[in-house]
């Protein structure tokens, strides 16, 4: 329309070609133009305007349409950005994850290599016939379970009489601390402690003070007045009785069992034999199991138990009167010195040795290794000067000296070396100290009297310092002693599937064929 209107004024007042012009048409001419300029301006301003507003309400239009679903929007936004993270998490997730079981696979094949190793080393310093089986330390556990309930029969038989009154065996000696040596069948020995019966007191008499242990300790028995309890102990006073009142009653330990004032160890051994035979004679294991008690000395007895399966068993019983509330026991041990009394009884230590292994197995939990140098220990000792209680108090030295971690199968030589080692500078020196008397290291779960802890030391290697060829003697079965350990390790090495030898020449001909 802008066009055309221009046209038309451009066909009213342009000449046609070839007029002149003269300077009143040429200015209004200029003034046209000038107008027409104008116009256009305004015209083009007013399409402008027009579009801005057409474009502003398509706008508004639109928005109005979708204005209604933002929420959808959002929402749809939102679950978008919330998958992608979640995405991302896992992801980062799964790869640590992947890479924790790449490392706790890596950390139990390490763990399985290192146990097989340790197995290996097992198998490989010691046979199996060195080594307490499973069954025999099951055996240590029935057999104490089944001689507790025979003590029971034994203070029901001893209730009303006077005569000591056995009390809980006590399992003590190299089964009981999960170590014996070389032998056809461990013996099991038990030790039986004894209490005064009613009426009666036992007061140890251990000898000349500072001699440990003591040389000739005796249990004198006194008699206990027991005026005023005749009803409740069921019993007439032994002291304030006249003889003839008491001929009605059973007579008192002094005229039983005792040689003068003092326990005699051989009556009480024979007493107790026919005890615990009569005792036997109560338990329900006597319809399966036969017991046959032979007297092993004069102070102690053996005990043959055999099941229907023929399977023999034997246990060493020793008695003793426990000395005040400690862990040391006068007891019917055998002493080393012939002739001995039969008063004279054995200041014993076994109690406190066995909870020593007790202590020592509950730090070393699972990992009883250590047991197994004692063993070895006394196999090559066997037929040599040294005694395996010489040996069992070195072994107790360095288990306090050095961490049970370093006492496994893989320091196997080194502790052995060790072991050697102190028992040659002990024989140099001619000085062994008891474990237990003197001693500042001994556990605090041991009790021991005070004269043990405040004494010196006992020196066990006396005899060698007053005789110098012993020692020389002994110098040279030490060295027969590594030896013997060097070869017995190399025949184990040889009997093991795992000796190098046997594997080259298992290769060797595989190749040959």
């Amino acid at each position: 329309m802008a066009l055309a209107f221009l046209f038309s004024l451009l066909a009213q007042r342009v000449p046609c070609v070839g007029e002149e012009f003269d300077a009143d048409t040429l200015k209004r001419m200029q003034q046209h133009e000038v107008y027409l300029r104008e116009q256009m301006a305004k015209l083009l301003l007013h399409i402008e305007k027009k579009n801005t507003e057409e474009s502003r309400v398509g706008m508004q239009a639109l928005l109005c349409a979708v204005w209604p679903y933002w929420k959808v929007w959002s929402a749809l936004f939102l679950t978008v950005l919330l998958l992608w993270f979640t995405w991302k998490i896992y992801k980062k997730f799964r790869a640590v994850e992947d890479s924790s079981d790449e490392e706790s696979s890596r950390d139990e094949e390490e763990q399985q290599k290192q146990e097989e190793e340790v197995r290996e080393e097992d198998d490989l310093f010691l046979p199996d016939t060195l080594w307490l089986s499973q069954i025999h330390r099951g055996n240590c556990d029935q057999i104490l379970s089944l001689f507790g309930y025979l003590i029971q029969f034994c203070q029901y038989l001893v209730s009303d009489t006077s005569y000591p009154v056995p009390q809980r065996p006590i399992g003590v000696g190299s089964a009981y601390e999960s170590w014996f040596p070389l032998e056809d069948e461990p013996v099991f020995c038990l030790l039986v402690p004894l209490l005064a019966p009613r009426g009666h007191v036992f007061h140890l008499d251990l000898g000349a003070p500072g001699e440990l242990p003591a040389r000739n300790p005796r249990i004198r028995v006194e008699l206990e007045c027991t005026c005023g309890r005749e009803q409740e102990m069921g019993m007439q006073c032994f002291l304030h009785t006249s003889a003839e009142e008491l001929r009605n009653q059973q007579p008192s330990l002094l005229h039983s069992l005792c040689t003068g004032s003092y326990l005699d160890v051989e009556k009480t051994a024979r007493w107790f034999l026919v005890l615990i035979r009569n005792a036997w004679k109560c338990m329900p294991e006597s319809a399966t199991c036969s017991m046959n008690v032979m007297l092993l000395s004069r102070r102690s007895c053996r005990l043959q138990l055999t099941d229907i399966n023929n399977t023999t068993v034997f246990v060493e019983i020793v008695f003793g009167v426990q000395q005040d509330r400690t862990d040391i026991f006068l007891s019917s041990q055998e002493t080393e010195v012939a002739g001995t009394p039969s008063t004279t009884w054995t200041q014993s230590c076994a109690v406190a040795e066995a909870k020593f292994f007790q202590h020592v197995a509950t730090h070393a939990q699972e990992d009883n290794f250590y047991l197994r140098y004692a063993q070895v220990g006394a196999h090559i000792l066997a037929g040599h000067s040294f005694s395996t209680y010489e040996l069992k108090t070195v072994l107790m030295h360095l288990l306090t000296a050095n961490p049970l971690e370093s006492w496994h199968g893989r320091y196997f030589l080194q502790r052995m070396d060790d072991t050697l080692r102190y028992l040659r500078c002990c024989v140099e020196e001619k000085r062994l100290d008891h474990f237990l008397i003197g001693n500042e290291k001994v556990p605090a779960e041991i009790t021991l009297p005070q004269d043990f802890q405040a004494s010196q030391p006992l020196n066990l290697l006396q005899h060698l310092a007053e005789d110098p060829d012993r020692r020389e003697q002994v110098l040279q079965e030490l060295e027969e002693l590594q030896d013997q350990l060097t070869s017995l390790l190399i025949y184990q090495k040889c009997e093991t599937s795992t000796c190098p030898t046997h594997k080259h020449a298992g290769q060797g001909g595989d190749d040959t064929q």
